[in-house]
């Protein structure tokens, strides 16, 4: 089996869990021994031990405090490796994946690829220099334009709210949430208060 990266990658809301469990799943039809992680930090949704998608789609998912702990909980026959919210792992998390890659393991990445602030986050510019394939997935900008319609133009960007306003560029990168405290916006309508430089 040829070792293969491959990373999907999207704003909140666009579907990335979704396409994840798709892609265990036609291994799994296949027959190939796979196996799902999701950070410990991930505590959405009450429910430690899936991946959820943001329509409600479940799939069992190992739990990890961090990238050690992924590697130590790989079995041996495992040949095929999803890793979901990648962006919350350490950086070992690349080094990890590598000696996945070495073992002949295909490893398969959903993350975002920026913070709320629009900025590159955590590992996942890495990972998605070093795949070897990629997976961008978008959703639709739910901005309410003046004339009272949804925008409606591809979303490449997490909105991030504080009792309803934009969130300040110097609030915590991580802050765990869904539809309470996010949005998907299109470059356009994203907003961070206080950026430097603005």
């Amino acid at each position: 089996m040829t070792e293969r990266l491959e990373v999907i990658s999207g704003s909140m809301f666009s579907g990335k869990t979704r396409e994840l469990k798709r892609l265990v799943e036609r291994q799994e039809i296949a027959g190939v021994k796979a196996q799902v992680f999701k950070p410990t930090v991930d505590n959405r949704w009450g429910k430690i031990g899936k991946v959820r998608s943001h329509s409600g789609e479940e799939k069992d998912a190992i739990p990890v405090k961090d990238s050690a702990e992924l590697l130590s909980r790989v079995d041996a026959d495992t040949k095929y490796i999803a890793i979901d919210e990648a962006q919350f792992f350490d950086a070992g998390i690349v080094s990890v994946i590598d000696k996945l890659l070495d073992r002949g393991v295909k490893v398969l990445v959903a993350g975002l690829p920026l913070d709320f602030r629009g900025e590159p986050f955590g590992t996942m510019p890495i990972l998605l220099a070093k795949a070897d394939n990629t997976i961008k997935v978008t959703a639709i900008c739910t901005e309410i334009l003046e004339n009272g319609e949804i925008c409606g133009e591809e979303a490449t960007r997490t909105q991030r709210f504080v009792y309803g306003q934009p969130a300040n560029y110097n609030d915590p990168i991580v802050q765990i949430g869904a539809a309470e405290s996010y949005a998907a916006r299109c470059p356009t309508h994203h907003k961070v208060s206080r950026r430097p430089g603005k």
